[in-house]
């Protein structure tokens, strides 16, 4: 497979990738703040979350005055970052510091971990031929919207009749970036670009987090230790790629670059700091809404304990500043999710609130894998910290006790919100364990011996532990991926690739169709990658077609309603009058559960088998089943005699 290539003929895209992930955020902390990051980590750190902010506010704002960002555009963009980092480089201090041993080799173990990590998540990609489960359909079509576009995806049109999208895109047009400014074809390569993507975002993740470890602990130990349960010890996040979460990927690789700012306005409290702060949430809005509620109750909870400086007024001041300048950054953003937020509660997130069953506290994610012992860890971290005085662990806590109240707001008399669950917090609670057990050794190691040989043995036991746990997370997360959540292959990916070059544009096609989320179904093959990798219609579209107009939605209802009650096994003649009263041309076969199989439709006279391959099956509806008038059908629309 391709993407498993390493450095193969994905290598250009890797490059490309990292450039466009650092150089336009490192370009900007350089110019505008370069007193923040007091170390090449933080620096990365930072860098990386500006580069997320960036790159999508520059598509808002370009958006809104009619440029289409197009490869040459994004070539220009990149070039004139390379310039600005180069001649501003001489603007950051460097501060030589004795050389103390076992800061280097702890600083040695981050980058260990994060090679292991970065080799592990490419493994756990080496025999995926597509992204897997739902999420990922969707962000392969907004993707090749940007592409096509050159703009911010606010409409999906042709693909789909939704014309104000209030879904979070920061990330699909980073994506989208990255494959213009690498030269892939989009879409025939989009599944290799957001796969390796996705890993490259979660391989960032451990250094990212040790990063902010170090800044809140003061000890190199504690960057090592984050960067060991984020990559190597914790199945969140690389289990995301299992559900193909994205856009959440990138929000929790934001979030310590914003925390760090956050910690910079509480330490410096003026314009470059609020500027920082400002620009990074700003950008987080637009790659994740419910990352970006997190970062607010982490502000707050922040300006309740009270910096360290003492300057509490000054930078809650400025706090303030940043966030106001962040909405102001956004205003057209912030303004489109005003006028289409839904009141009640609904299958789409349009909708304000929530509800008890879709809120539901997930008790087999919080027991996934390590979680239990991670909390203890994180618990007894937590306890050591509280002992020596530190308010990083009472601001932790205090975070974690406000993010509990957002997802179950019940608690104060408020209905539930549709974008902040008990969920979401189950499978970003790593973050918090994550820091609160670098915390806790953090502690343990202000009291251990610092010089002789019992430094010596002690070092080299942690380095043993942290070696041991490596290799655990290697063999435990080698194969991550669920089974059940991967609904295509190689031969699906080939028959759709046969259906792009042979079938006519307007095209449209039945797939076999499941139950997957209150009354919006999935497909449960292939066949449902149709649309954004072939550009066909097809009869259970990617499940972003909820935020369409209500009318539309309904009518895509009920044609999934009845293929997920009836289609796999209804009989060819059943099958054919569907697609006769609906419009529909083509049927897309498989073997996967829940599937329509050929068998069904290979012998009957209402069906020709066009294509077959590798258990793959395409059958079209036979003229002689297609009554005598004529029917002219929109993309969406009910047939209508002519």
């Amino acid at each position: 497979m391709a993407v498993a290539g390493w450095p193969g003929a994905f290598a250009g895209q890797v490059f490309i990738t990292c450039a466009l992930l650092c150089l336009p955020g490192l370009a900007l902390l350089l110019r505008m703040a370069p007193a923040a990051g007091a170390t090449a980590l933080e620096r990365f750190t930072l860098s990386v979350g500006l580069s997320l902010s960036l790159v999508p506010l520059l598509y808002l704002w370009a958006t809104m005055v009619n440029i289409r960002l197009s490869a040459w555009l994004l070539w220009l963009v990149l070039l004139i970052s390379l310039l600005i980092t180069l001649v501003s480089r001489g603007r950051v201090s460097v501060i030589s510091a004795p050389f103390v041993a076992a800061n280097a080799m702890w600083y040695a173990v981050i980058a260990g971990c994060t090679a292991i990590t970065l080799w592990l998540r490419f493994e756990q990609i080496r025999s995926l031929a597509m992204p897997v489960w739902v999420d990922s359909l969707h962000h392969a079509l907004l993707v090749r919207v940007v592409v096509e576009q050159g703009t911010a995806p606010f409409t999906l049109r042709p693909y789909l009749p939704v014309d104000a999208l209030t879904y979070h895109w920061g990330y699909h047009v980073v994506v989208a970036a990255a494959a213009q400014l690498a030269g892939l074809h989009v879409p025939r390569d989009l599944p290799d670009g957001l796969l390796w993507m996705g890993q490259i975002m979660s391989t960032a993740m451990a250094p990212a987090y040790a990063a902010l470890a170090v800044r809140l602990w003061q000890r190199p130990v504690a960057g090592a230790t984050a960067a060991l349960v984020v990559g190597l010890a914790s199945v969140m996040p690389a289990f995301y790629l299992s559900w193909g979460r994205y856009t959440l990927l990138a929000g929790m690789l934001m979030l310590p670059a914003v925390l760090i700012a956050m910690d910079e306005v509480c330490r410096r409290p003026g314009l470059p700091s609020a500027g920082l702060l400002a620009l990074l949430v700003a950008g987080l809005s637009l790659v994740h809404v419910a990352v970006f509620a997190l970062v607010l109750a982490a502000c707050v909870a922040r300006v309740l304990i009270g910096p360290e400086t003492g300057q509490w007024r000054r930078a809650a001041g400025w706090m303030v500043i940043a966030i106001g300048s962040a909405l102001a950054l956004t205003a057209p953003w912030v303004l489109m999710l005003a006028r289409q937020a839904l009141p009640g509660t609904g299958s789409s997130a349009m909708h304000i609130a929530g509800n008890i069953h879709y809120n539901a506290l997930p008790v087999e994610l919080l027991r996934a894998g390590t979680n239990h012992l991670l909390l203890a860890l994180a618990g007894a971290g937590a306890l050591l910290a509280l002992r020596q005085r530190r308010r990083a662990a009472a601001w932790l806590l205090g975070w974690c006790a406000l993010a509990m109240v957002l997802a179950n707001p019940v608690v104060i008399g408020l209905p539930y919100l549709s974008f902040i669950t008990n969920e979401l917090l189950t499978i970003t609670m790593f973050a918090p364990l994550a820091l609160l057990i670098a915390g806790g050794v953090a502690a343990h190691d202000a009291r251990a011996p610092q010089h002789g040989w019992r430094a010596l043995a002690y070092h080299a036991v942690l380095v043993a532990l942290v070696l041991g746990v490596a290799l655990w997370g290697v063999d435990r997360w080698r194969t991550i991926v669920r089974a059940d959540t991967v609904l295509a292959g190689a031969a699906d990916r080939a028959a759709i690739e046969w259906i792009a070059r042979a079938t006519p544009p307007d095209a449209r096609f039945v797939v076999g169709t499941a139950g997957w989320l209150f009354d919006v179904d999935r497909g449960v093959d292939g066949g449902w990658w149709i649309l954004p990798l072939a550009g066909r219609q097809v009869s259970t579209p990617p499940v972003i077609y909820n935020y369409g107009a209500p009318a539309a939605v309904a009518a895509i209802k009920r044609d999934t309603a009845w293929l997920r009650d009836y289609g796999a096994v209804a009989t060819a003649a059943q099958l054919a009058a569907f697609m006769r009263d609906r419009g529909y041309g083509y049927v897309y076969t498989s073997e996967r559960p829940g599937a329509i199989h050929a068998s069904t439709l290979r012998g009957s006279p209402l069906f020709e088998e066009v294509y077959a391959a590798e258990g793959i099956g395409i059958f079209r509806l036979h003229a002689l089943a297609i009554e005598t008038k004529r029917f002219t059908v929109g993309v969406w629309g009910k047939p209508s005699g002519e």
